[in-house]
């Protein structure tokens, strides 16, 4: 990885803060590679490997826009995310809601995830306001657009996974904005 950045550093004529923000991306990258490997092994050994994926292709470009909970080290992101990947498709996709509950959720989660978000981790460098606003609309239309997934393809048993992922990231983005703001408050 070195190797890399170092030529990426030579070649690109990158100021120290990008150079910065490259590294972090970089490691992030191969530390979430490496989870999507283990998950996909796991769920293909429990034969939940198509709800996984569908959850995942869910998941990971809101987790991307509006962030949420953030650990210090690997292990305790990597048991957080099997835990929230493991209770969305295993333990939370078989109760299956109405559509006329599941509607009025996912509503209530694009709005939550809208007023909320994005919640970065602190490592992470600071948005100006109309990247926040930016990633905001985003998560905003990702909500949305899944909300459409869940009418069109309600009777899918893929379905349950999609709107129990929106659910669980939605909470997990409360928890994370309460913690940010009641740091803020005793600072």
């Amino acid at each position: 990885m070195q190797k890399i950045l170092r030529m990426a550093y030579e070649n690109a004529n990158l100021s120290t803060k990008e150079q910065k923000f490259m590294t972090f991306r970089l490691k992030c990258m191969l530390l979430d590679i490496s989870k999507v490997i283990l998950f996909v092994a796991f769920f293909a050994a429990v034969h939940k490997l198509d709800s996984f994926v569908y959850a995942f292709l869910i998941f990971f470009p809101i987790r991307q826009e509006s962030g949420g909970l953030h650990f210090k080290h690997y292990v305790s992101c990597l048991m957080f995310s099997f835990v929230y990947m493991y209770a969305a498709v295993i333990l939370l996709a078989p109760m299956k809601l109405a559509l006329a509950v599941v509607i009025p959720i996912l509503a209530v989660c694009a709005a939550v995830v809208y007023m909320i978000g994005p919640i970065l981790a602190p490592t992470r460098p600071a948005l100006t306001k109309q990247e926040f606003a930016e990633r905001r609309l985003k998560t905003f239309k990702i909500v949305c657009y899944e909300i459409v997934l869940t009418i069109l393809f309600f009777n899918s048993d893929l379905a349950s996974a999609g709107y129990w992922t929106i659910i669980l990231h939605t909470m997990q983005l409360m928890i994370a904005w309460i913690i940010k703001n009641f740091k803020k408050g005793g600072e």
